[in-house]
């Protein structure tokens, strides 16, 4: 999966607001990593694992939705099938990386689709709509860009080292973590400090009412999905 922005110009069937989207990765991430196989909890855990697959389907990246549910598909299947009748080390074995799939791939691919559609603008806009102090809204901005320029970094060195001809020669994996990691860990300071530099230069920490070239609105079909969502977390608590 490549992490970008969409842009300005958005291809996409269904672009919710990004306080419903927040709204929804909360109540995906509670749900799914707390929630149980019974009852209420086995219905809510069913729909928060299908809204990222439909989120993915909405912006056109099917190729990322037909991955999730391959992962999330053998995971679950494996759980209700073939783990009840492992045993020993071999189910040690199974429980551990299905148990991570399904509790944990839905929060993550949920993420990645906000991270993948709502740009920074539109963000801090609805931060400062929701009177967010500063101190949250600046890191998470800084959140918003650190992520896809990171993984624009790991392609850049990916790419020199093909270049060099070390991408695919090398036998060693400690030598790859070597390429690959020491130059990472360096520029993850370098973006970190330069993220910040440039939120800074674009006022985000100074005072008074700012404008926005972007217009973020609720329309009724955002306030049904702040609604379901949280309905969904008052239900996982209830029941």
């Amino acid at each position: 999966m490549q992490i970008g922005l969409i842009g300005s110009s958005k291809n996409v069937i269904f672009d919710p607001d990004p306080r419903a989207k927040l709204s929804m990765l909360l109540a995906v991430n509670i749900v799914m990593i707390s929630g149980g196989a019974a009852g209420v909890e086995l219905v809510l855990r069913a729909v928060c694992a299908a809204l990222p697959f439909l989120l993915l389907l909405s912006i056109r990246h099917f190729r990322a939705a037909v991955i999730y549910f391959i992962l999330l598909g053998t995971a679950v299947y494996c759980e209700g099938f073939v783990l009840p009748y492992t045993h020993g080390i071999a189910g040690i074995l199974l429980m551990i990386p299905c148990g991570i799939l399904t509790r944990f791939t839905a929060g993550y691919v949920m993420c990645w689709y906000c991270v993948k559609s709502v740009s920074v603008s539109e963000f801090v806009t609805s931060m400062e709509k929701m009177h967010t102090p500063y101190f949250i809204t600046i890191p998470l901005s800084v959140m918003f860009r650190y992520f896809p320029t990171l993984g624009e970094e790991y392609r850049s060195i990916h790419d020199a080292m093909k270049t060099r001809e070390i991408g695919q020669s090398v036998k060693n994996p400690l030598i790859y973590i070597e390429y690959v990691l020491v130059p990472i860990m360096m520029s993850t300071v370098r973006i970190a400090d330069e993220l910040s530099a440039a939120s800074l230069t674009k006022g985000l920490s100074a005072g008074g009412k700012r404008t926005h070239i972007c217009e973020v609105r609720l329309t009724a079909a955002d306030r049904l999905l702040i609604l379901c969502s949280f309905a969904m977390i008052i239900l996982f608590f209830v029941f």
